[in-house]
């Protein structure tokens, strides 16, 4: 009887705690005191600390946090996380309308306005009206489970009414006082101070303890409804009321308006309301509020093309040119920066900011002691942007750019057509380092545990001089440990990952490689239409070129790269170190295809793949493989020097294809899903 009573109060105590964050977080209407509040929560924390099994994942007392995590497991998003597109003047906001009204054949087009919040994209996902999980943005596809320290976070709620599978994405940020408080506690227990709200919530929400992320007192917002159209929704404004309903914080300065004029007029209220929010805003959003609307408009491949984000002018404030150096990145690319008297832009502090290339150093007149005005580009990449002639010291000297490269002395050189200066040294060893520090980064290879430092020192070390001398640093295992702040758990950690990144997607590794003009997009477009390393390396250069996105001048720099008698060396190795050539990411989710329901059976020697791995693709595709032919087989795939299953496959008439033919199908479904 005794059990039956405790848990009883443990119910009790649970839908009271529910009840009053609901009204205190989204009514902003409590019915009890705090110190009421507090007393109950402190009785059930009891209650569950006496009888352990009474805790549910979802009790108010995670509120508070406490649990250690080991890390973050990943979560592969249902629907990818993009990003919006940004414009920074009202000209842009006009294009983005007419665009939007001619495509939508619509002289007034209905939008939903809202403040951009500065903080960190969340996603919420319910089933059976219990919360699942929250997962960071990631890269897109794949983010991080932080759900025990979303659970910190009061206003969101851990159950809905709605029962149905539920995603809601939104924001999680720190306010303007909370970020103060804190600061003025850091201050006084000399603490560093936390840098910017936004910086201060990214933190906060990934550390691994959450008692630390619950001591921040974070607050979300919550902006979409992924499946809102499916859950019988016409309009996305329509979608955040149905939140609000169920318990989510929307913004209230969200706003529907109509077409240009609606769109300006917000602009102008908020440039004026900015400052006296509780909360960083970096700009406003205009998404278009028709549902079937927004699917017709569609996507790019990065972002959604029925939005738009428009960015405030930045901040601008003043301070001293201490100096100028000069950097060379991996390209040979030589960067002016200035480093400057550390002043406060926009929430960071800033030493240090990009001075572009030698021409606008000269446009501007920018001296050495110089006071210069600073802003940040975007609201994020601080840039100097004028100068203050009034304080010049009479006595400045007009600066003069270098005309060899402060590393290696090779003189510098500059084209037409370029504004930028290189050093064309190819062993420059500024210019290996920053390749090395690029390949192991999250837009190649994404090695963890190899900071740009730890590079530069393996590389003065003589540890590390090509791509593929970092699937041989534990040849130097006893002397890396040797090095400052390095120890076996460090090191063994930097193997493990190494050892990994040889199974990563050949996007990555073309990424990776740094060949100029190719990033990430470019690389995916690459892996997904030759499949396999290869395969690139023999193409022509007017293939390439036919290749969306790609262009001639781009195609031009691959054919050059892969046609490099140096660069093919390096690929070789990395092909004996066991680095994956090919590509294993074909689209696993679809649901129709060439390939799905098929029985098939391989026979042959393949040159793009080997056996295990087409048949890898083939299954992911929904095919199933059989090792002998029969009646039952729909499907045979022929390589060279085919055996008996061939003349069989003949013999009963069942369909064959070739290579040839099998990778045009596997580039079909490719671009079935671009």
């Amino acid at each position: 009887m005794e059990f039956d009573k405790q848990k009883q109060r443990a119910e009790e105590l649970t839908n009271l705690l529910n009840k009053y964050n609901y009204e205190y977080y989204i009514l902003n209407n409590s019915s009890v005191s705090d110190q009421e509040y507090d007393a109950l929560m402190e009785e059930l924390m009891n209650l569950e600390q006496a009888r352990p099994d009474l805790k549910s994942r979802l009790s108010p007392t995670s509120r508070v946090g406490g649990g250690v995590s080991n890390g973050f497991k990943k979560i592969t998003h249902s629907r990818m996380m993009l990003s919006l597109g940004d414009v920074f003047n009202k000209d842009e906001l006009y294009d983005f309308n007419a665009r939007i009204s001619k495509e939508l054949n619509q002289d007034e087009v209905r939008y939903m306005a809202e403040v951009k919040i500065d903080g960190l994209a969340m996603s919420l996902v319910y089933r059976n009206g219990e919360l699942v999980y929250g997962a960071t943005r990631g890269d897109g596809n794949v983010g991080e489970d932080v759900t025990n320290n979303l659970l910190t976070i009061p206003s969101i709620p851990t159950h809905i009414p709605d029962k149905r599978d539920i995603e809601v994405r939104g924001e999680v940020y720190m306010s303007k006082p909370v970020f103060e408080m804190l600061n003025k506690q850091r201050e006084k227990e000399g603490l560093p101070l936390l840098a910017n709200c936004r910086n201060a919530a990214a933190g906060s929400i990934r550390q691994l303890d959450s008692k630390i992320a619950a001591s921040r007192k974070l607050s979300a917002f919550w902006y979409y409804l992924v499946n809102g159209e499916e859950l019988g929704f016409k309009y996305h404004s329509d979608c955040l009321d149905y939140l609000k309903k169920l318990g989510f914080v929307t913004n209230p300065e969200r706003k529907v308006v109509k077409g240009l004029n609606g769109i300006m007029d917000y602009v102008d209220e908020y440039f004026q309301k900015r400052p006296n929010l509780d909360y960083d805003i970096d700009g406003l959003v205009f998404k278009v509020d028709n549902l079937a609307s927004q699917d017709d408009l569609g996507y790019t491949m990065k972002t959604p093309r029925w939005a738009i984000a428009y960015k405030f002018p930045p901040t601008q404030v003043v301070t001293k040119l201490e100096d100028i150096i000069i950097t060379v990145g991996r390209t040979g690319r030589v960067t002016p920066n200035a480093i400057l008297s550390p002043v406060r832009v926009a929430g960071s502090l800033i030493s240090r900011a990009t001075l572009n290339n030698e021409d606008f150093i000269k446009n501007l007149d920018i001296r050495i002691g110089d006071y210069v005005y600073l802003h940040k580009a975007g609201d994020v990449i601080p840039e100097v942007c004028g100068v203050d002639k009034s304080r010049r010291n009479k006595d400045s000297v007009e600066y003069q750019f270098p005309d060899e490269c402060p590393i290696c002395h090779t003189k510098l050189v500059k084209s037409e057509s370029e504004i930028q200066a290189r050093c064309p040294n190819e062993n420059c060893p500024s210019r290996n380092i920053n390749k090395l520090i690029y390949f192991a980064s999250d837009y190649g290879m994404d090695i963890k545990g190899l900071g740009d430092n730890l590079i530069e020192q393996l590389f003065n070390e003589g540890f590390l001089t090509n791509f593929d001398d970092f699937y041989h640093l534990k040849d130097h295992e006893t002397d890396i440990m040797m090095l400052d702040g390095v120890g076996k758990k460090t090191c063994e950690a930097i193997f493990s990952a190494i050892e990994s990144s040889k199974k990563n997607t050949l996007e990555m590794l073309l990424a990776g490689l740094g060949i100029p003009l190719v990033g990430k997009k470019t690389a995916q477009i690459l892996a997904k239409h030759y499949l396999n390393l290869d395969r690139l390396i023999s193409t022509s250069i007017d293939e390439l070129a036919s290749l969306q996105d790609i262009g001639l001048k781009t195609a031009n720099v691959i054919y050059d790269y892969f046609h490099n008698t140096s660069n093919l060396e390096i690929i070789e190795k990395l092909r004996q170190d066991g680095v994956n050539f090919n590509c294993l990411t074909i689209n696993t989710n679809q649901k129709d295809n060439f390939f799905k329901g098929k029985r098939f059976v391989l026979t042959g020697s393949l040159a793009s793949y080997s056996r295990d791995e087409i048949t890898k693709i083939l299954e992911n595709l929904g095919a199933k493989s059989s090792s002998s032919v029969s009646k039952q087989t729909s499907l045979v795939i022929v390589g060279s020097e085919p055996g008996s299953k061939f003349n069989k496959a003949q013999q009963l008439g069942i369909p064959i294809m070739e290579e040839e033919e099998l990778i045009e199908k596997l580039n079909e479904i490719n671009k079935e899903e671009n």
